[in-house]
């Protein structure tokens, strides 16, 4: 696609893309690096969560990840998107407390860091906040199955809805969420049959997160596809790339070369012409 012709997704297209059974794909970007390359790629949605601040920061837990790392990541982000819808998820609590403080929250990602959406870890108790904030204006993308902000709840990070049950329990939840508005529903590691019928039972979009290729998008972390982490690759992403064996490598060269006084080169030397250097000596020569 040409330059001229591309322009800034919007949910009516993501829509479109749904019922036309082409697929969506969100990338989870952190950077502005990352988002200048992807977005140049061509990506429906970015979205900024957890696992930037956790996988970049070091934090090894997102209930630890403090609302400020959040935001300077949204802002990275926006300055240098132009086509990507940019989704912002909330900070863990900030729309359960009540729904005026869910809408200043995911006002304040919009108007100050420029996030066009947000994403909220949601389920049949918070639709009503999350109707609010809907209706404040900000569309909003809702997390169901694992949620990382409920590892204690859920026994740590597993497969959500593997019984008959708790799928059905997801569905309802689900549901309840598309009634208040939500524009799409993230499933991070549910069974891909309970994807499956979401994305035929849904009226908006279903994307996957470790959910199996039966939805109507697909997401991944960038530093989980690329291989930059404090933490081992996730076994939900694929070997798409090795940036870390790749940064490794090139900062023992650097290193290496710095020890041995082979770096920096000739070439990337810098010198004074032989005429400033007589009258540099001459003028902090010590009498």
């Amino acid at each position: 696609m040409s330059e001229t012709a591309r322009r800034k997704v919007t949910l009516r297209q993501l829509k479109q893309m749904k019922a036309e059974r082409r697929r969506i794909t969100a990338l989870g970007v952190y950077d502005a690096p990352m988002a200048s390359v992807a977005d140049e790629i061509g990506f429906e949605l970015f979205i900024i969560g957890n696992s930037g601040p956790m996988s970049l920061f070091g934090y090894r837990d997102s209930v630890r990840v403090p609302p400020e790392d959040l935001f300077y990541m949204t802002r990275a982000v926006s300055r240098v998107t132009r086509y990507a819808l940019i989704t912002a998820t909330l900070p863990y609590m900030s729309y359960l407390i009540s729904k005026q403080e869910g809408v200043r929250t995911a006002a304040r990602f919009v108007s100050e860091a420029g996030a066009d959406c947000v994403q909220c870890h949601g389920d049949r108790h918070s639709a009503d906040n999350i109707a609010a904030i809907v209706r404040a204006g900000v569309p909003v993308l809702a997390h169901l199955g694992l949620q990382s902000v409920r590892k204690v709840e859920q026994s740590g990070f597993r497969v959500q809805g593997r019984t008959a049950s708790e799928a059905a329990y997801i569905v309802e939840d689900a549901l309840r969420l598309v009634d208040a508005g939500v524009f799409a529903v993230m499933l991070e590691l549910v069974p891909c049959q309970l994807a499956a019928y979401l994305r035929e039972a849904l009226p908006v979009p279903v994307l996957s997160l470790g959910s199996g290729p039966d939805a109507d998008g697909i997401y991944q972390v960038s530093a989980d596809v690329v291989g930059f982490s404090v933490f081992p690759r996730p076994k939900t992403a694929s070997n798409f790339a090795d940036c870390r064996a790749l940064a490794d490598k090139g900062i023992r060269a650097f290193v290496e070369g710095a020890r041995a006084k082979s770096y920096p080169p000739p070439a990337e030397q810098r010198n004074m012409t032989e005429s400033e250097r007589r009258r540099f000596a001459e003028m902090t020569r010590v009498t």
